[in-house]
């Protein structure tokens, strides 16, 4: 597929995603009072084997908990100092390996002036099911 398509379909997800969760709400919204999920508590509840999905949980729970969408390399930076996980060597490469995957995108603004990801839905559907494939 060319760049184009791939930008449109990409696009066209991330509006669809936008779309269902204004009608739904978020199934992970805590109940009004209820303390949310650390993004330590949450990292700890999924068990990753390698930093690549560990920078995909951090991100995940920026999203859905933190309200945080899209982020920057500071923001997942920060993900990690909060979670008390170490730093990978190179978080660019996690981050791309997670593009690789299929599992985060870029985002179409920047923010801050830096580049800046979202998570996709296939990246929201491999935590859902436990950092496992369908």
């Amino acid at each position: 597929m060319s760049e184009e398509v791939v930008s449109r379909v990409e696009e066209l997800e991330r509006r669809v995603i936008a779309l269902e969760t204004a009608i739904r709400g978020t199934p992970e919204t805590p109940p009004a009072g209820a303390k949310s999920l650390s993004v330590r508590e949450f990292i700890i509840s999924k068990s990753p084997k390698t930093s690549v999905d560990t920078t995909l949980l951090i991100a995940y729970h920026m999203e859905k908990f933190a309200r945080v969408s899209p982020f920057n390399h500071d923001d997942l930076v920060s993900g990690f100092a909060q979670a008390k996980e170490p730093l990978p060597s190179n978080l660019s490469d996690t981050v791309y390996k997670n593009v690789r995957r299929g599992f985060l995108t870029e985002a179409k603004e920047k923010k801050d002036g830096s580049k800046a990801w979202v998570v996709t839905n296939s990246g929201e559907r491999f935590v859902d099911n436990g950092l496992k494939e369908r």
